[in-house]
């Protein structure tokens, strides 16, 4: 007996008139499929709701992610890599501030056996203590290297400024001394703390028929516990401005500032999203012809609105020489806040941003990234169809009016020699 629900009728995708289906598994996982024709690939991604929210120890579940790949009781290492690139695809984990991440590619004739080892991964790791220990020095060393780093030391200090006492106040591979107490009880707790049906969204892109994968997807989703991970996002606001320096060898001088922005729950956001590419996209963007063009000041300069659960903010950045960075970082500030906008930016910003989404869709793993994580935030993977709508529609009056109602604050961090 099937145990899949089908819940909503099927709707038409503009890539490629390729069609999208939801299925809400018995026990709350969410699987989303969409059928293409090809060449036999197949590409999935499977987000668990949770990132570092919640965590004990930081850094707790990047490394028990990191983990999942290493051994289960059913596979080792070598063979759930194999189980993939055996067919020319590949498997990886990742996690963000807001899921874990597990994304794959396979050809149809692996699809089985990529299944087998997906169920494996999430029901029966190992954790061995030899893969923690090596693991736990791997991390370290990463975290040590961002410190040598300019553009990643000013991004985990602008964390720790801007997104004080939440879980973003620290990037997701953690703080070094909480990676030294991680213990393998602690990764199993958070194992089966966060790995729970109500908290997977799966989407599948590729080369097959739904009835084909349809046994397959209901293994592997109803192997999971039929529980949910509950979290609450802290929103930390914006009050005041604030800089911070920070001193280390080198030459440049890195700036990386954030500014108060709207919340992917508002359709402000969408008028945003405009307003960051005007802002910081590419050579056509503000920052680059007034900052690198008009000024002189670096060769490279940008800007970014990312979507996150909670506390959002517009980055912006700047390499620049030391006898520059007062000025370079005045003017930033100043751009970004009251530089003239015309309706001819605002055209081009959203040309540009329907471009770009729309060439992040070539591949099937991109397609699934993007169904899922639109589920998992909360939109629904139905704005994977009317994201570039929702852009266009986007007027000149709604850009100004985000602009003059948000980035009132800023917290910048300028790391020098």
């Amino acid at each position: 007996m099937m145990y899949i629900m089908l819940l909503l009728l099927i709707l038409g995708l503009s890539f490629g008139g390729a069609k999208v289906q939801e299925y809400k598994v018995s026990n709350g996982a969410t699987l989303i499929i969409k059928e293409t024709k090809g060449r036999g690939i197949i590409s999935g991604v499977i987000l668990i709701k949770s990132g570092t929210h919640g965590e004990e120890k930081r850094g707790l579940t990047n490394l028990m992610a990191t983990l999942l790949t290493k051994g289960t009781k059913s596979y080792n290492s070598y063979e759930i890599a194999s189980a993939f690139e055996d067919y020319g695809g590949s498997i990886y984990t990742s996690t963000s501030d807001d899921y874990v991440e597990i994304g794959f590619s396979t050809k149809v004739e692996g699809l089985k056996k990529a299944f087998d080892v997906l169920k494996s991964l999430l029901t029966e790791p190992t954790f061995s203590q030899e893969d923690i220990e090596r693991e736990k020095r791997n991390v370290i060393q990463s975290i040590r290297s961002r410190r040598e780093r300019g553009h990643e030391l000013a991004s985990d200090t602008l964390r720790r400024i801007t997104y004080k006492g939440s879980n973003y106040e620290v990037n997701p591979l953690g703080l070094e001394e909480d990676i030294r107490n991680i213990t393998r009880e602690d990764i199993l707790k958070r194992w089966q703390q966060i790995v729970v049906s109500k908290n997977i969204v799966m989407s599948l892109v590729g080369d097959f028929k739904k009835e084909e994968v349809s046994p397959l997807v209901e293994g592997f989703l109803l192997s999971l516990p039929e529980e949910k991970y509950s979290f609450e996002a802290i929103d930390v606001l914006m009050k005041e401005n604030l800089l911070e320096v920070v001193k280390r060898p080198g030459s440049q001088a890195t700036i990386l500032c954030a500014f108060d922005a709207p919340s992917y729950k508002n359709e402000e956001y969408f008028a945003f999203k405009v307003l960051d590419s005007v802002l910081g996209d590419g050579m056509t963007s503000k920052l680059f012809k007034e900052l690198r063009e008009k000024r002189g000041y670096a060769y490279a300069v940008y800007s970014a609105y990312p979507t996150k659960l909670s506390s959002p903010r517009l980055t912006a950045y700047i390499g620049t020489s030391v006898e520059k960075r007062d000025d370079a970082l005045r003017d930033m500030v100043e751009v970004i806040k009251g530089v003239e906008i015309t309706p001819e930016d605002i055209e081009i910003a959203k040309n540009k941003i329907v471009g770009d989404f729309l060439l992040a869709h070539q591949t099937r793993l991109r397609q699934a990234w993007y169904l899922a994580f639109f589920e998992v935030m909360g939109f629904g993977w139905r704005l994977d169809i009317e994201y570039p709508e929702k852009i266009k529609r986007v007027s000149f009056e709604e850009v100004k009016k985000v602009r003059e109602k948000y980035l009132n604050y800023h917290h910048c961090v300028v790391v020098e020699p």
